[in-house]
């Protein structure tokens, strides 16, 4: 992208430009474009230098990618949020959950900047729906807010992530080890200490909310919202793929590969 691609918005008081996203891409709208906003929040109006042009673009290219990683949160979240008479909306979220725009935090952690996805939300429209990333790797999800709010960016750049395992940061999914299995199991665990965890089966999905850490090497210590402690023994590998496997079955899964 080029300066000349942005304009200024004063009613959103941030660096503008429109973007289309590819065919196909998940939760796109139709060919409209939607709106990237530079520096949602703490910044001024001058114009944007090298460095920020540079973060919008890798934005942008990389929406795509981002939006696969947002999407097994985005389902996760509708079954924990939604009633039960309403959970056929959650298996149908490519019809009722749009991208509506995108914002680009002056934030980044390891050189990859944070960027926050707003969309529309169907079934809560009063506040619709924000996932903040650092690259395909969910921040927090929420409110509409929670894509543009600047304090979420910082404190997760800011995070020392003490007694936890990077290793296991992002979401694992037991699907491409399930062979002719009826149920599979999904984890998210987030750098804040938070996660959840999903179990599917014929009969439909549960998802449970969970904090995290690592009290030894090699130990995940779980703690559900019922303030039920389980720990597991596991090991990380990256060949052929990023997969953990478990002594102890985490959402009654033993090996997981990474998904995002």
């Amino acid at each position: 992208m080029n300066g000349p691609d942005f304009f200024w918005d004063e009613d959103a008081f941030a660096w503008t430009a429109p973007i289309t996203l590819p065919p196909g891409t998940w939760a796109a709208a139709t060919a409209a474009p939607v709106p990237l906003y530079y520096a949602p929040e703490g910044r001024e109006d001058h114009p944007l230098d090298h460095a920020e042009l540079a973060s919008a673009t890798w934005a942008a290219e990389h929406l795509p990618a981002l939006l696969t990683a947002a999407r097994r949160t985005v389902h996760a979240h509708a079954v924990r949020t939604l009633e039960p008479q309403d959970l056929a909306a959650a298996s149908a979220l490519d019809d009722v959950v749009r991208v509506s725009a995108v914002y680009v935090h002056q934030v980044a952690r390891d050189r990859i900047p944070y960027i926050g996805i707003e969309f529309s939300c169907p079934w809560d429209a009063e506040h619709d729906l924000g996932v903040l990333l650092h690259g395909t790797r969910v921040v927090d999800i929420g409110g509409a807010d929670t894509a543009f709010l600047l304090r979420i960016a910082e404190r997760d750049a800011a995070n020392p992530r003490t007694g936890l395992d990077e290793a296991l940061l992002g979401h694992w999914d037991t699907s491409p080890f399930a062979y002719g299995v009826m149920e599979t199991s999904e984890f998210e665990l987030r750098a804040d200490g938070t996660g959840w965890s999903l179990l599917a089966h014929p009969a439909g999905e549960h998802v449970t909310r969970l904090t995290w850490r690592c009290p030894d090497a090699g130990v995940l210590e779980l703690r559900d919202e019922d303030g039920l402690v389980s720990r597991h023994r596991y090991a990380v590998t990256t060949a052929p793929v990023t997969s953990v496997s478990f002594e102890e079955p985490v959402e009654f899964g033993h090996q997981f590969a990474k998904s995002g």
